[in-house]
């Protein structure tokens, strides 16, 4: 560590601080005939165990302005285990805010998935960006994710208020679409066919999923039609995220661009 930073001394640095931070012709029918390539699994193949905390909060992420002084903070965090998936869309939301002060600095407080996403998209809008982080990739708690893309509400049932979901929609749609445009082997992100299976057949959803097509071509297949060895199988398309090439292609993208990296602890926030 450089040195420790707490949060007063942080927001003396910046106007504003911001804490957190097509699938074309590719579809195609998939039939039992279909050939998977068989997964070598075994325990004697396993070389290293991860564990990756996901901070989360009851009542979903956390988007919210807070005014210290004459410094503008943008709290965005709590994203529990979307936080890869919906950064780039939070980080918009994010953006919105910071850009309604007239600043021309910015502070980013974390370097995983949503810190960078949002020092990006504050460059793409002329800002100074310093990030400031205690880890970077690929210490990060996004480097453990699973990055496969998923529009997860978050947050427990009985917490979730209109104005929440209506945002975390927003969000997601927004994060979707900016992964389009991140499609390439250069950011690690593609899009893959995922299968979801089981041995009953899932129950209907009582209404329909207003974020369901963020998931192309999503059908419900039965016995006989799939190579699984279950009863059912659920397919669908999604945008896979390699976390260790997306995180330093984008960290990398924030350096050139003219961002600062700051690599300190913080006694508080």
């Amino acid at each position: 560590m450089d040195s420790k930073l707490d949060r007063r001394q942080l927001l003396k640095v910046a106007g504003v601080a911001v804490l957190g931070a097509s699938l074309g012709s590719c579809a195609r029918a998939t039939s039992p005939s279909r050939h998977f390539a068989k997964v070598n699994v075994s325990p004697e193949r396993v070389i290293r165990t991860t564990v990756g905390l996901r901070p989360f909060r009851r009542s979903g992420f956390r988007l919210e302005v807070e005014r210290f002084d004459e410094t503008t903070v943008v709290h965005n965090y709590g994203h529990g285990s979307n936080g890869v998936s919906m950064s780039w869309g939070t980080a918009h939301l994010a953006m919105e805010e910071a850009l309604k002060t007239g600043e021309t600095r910015a502070a980013v407080i974390g370097c995983g998935a949503v810190g960078l996403a949002t020092a990006r998209l504050l460059q793409r809008h002329g800002l100074d960006v310093t990030i400031y982080a205690k880890d970077v990739p690929p210490r990060t708690t996004s480097n453990m994710s699973a990055a496969w893309f998923s529009a997860g509400i978050g947050g427990d049932t009985d917490m979730r208020t209109p104005a929440y979901l209506a945002q975390q929609r927003r969000a997601a749609r927004l994060a979707h679409r900016y992964f389009q445009d991140l499609v390439s082997d250069h950011y690690g992100v593609r899009w893959i066919e995922r299968y979801a299976l089981s041995e009953t057949l899932p129950a209907e959803p009582s209404s329909p999923d207003p974020l369901g097509d963020l998931a192309p071509e999503n059908v419900q297949l039965g016995p006989g039609e799939h190579p699984f060895p279950r009863a059912y199988a659920r397919r669908f398309w999604t945008m896979l995220i390699e976390p260790s090439r997306y995180l330093d292609a984008v960290l990398r993208d924030v350096l050139l661009a003219g961002g600062d990296l700051v690599v300190r602890d913080f006694d508080s926030l």
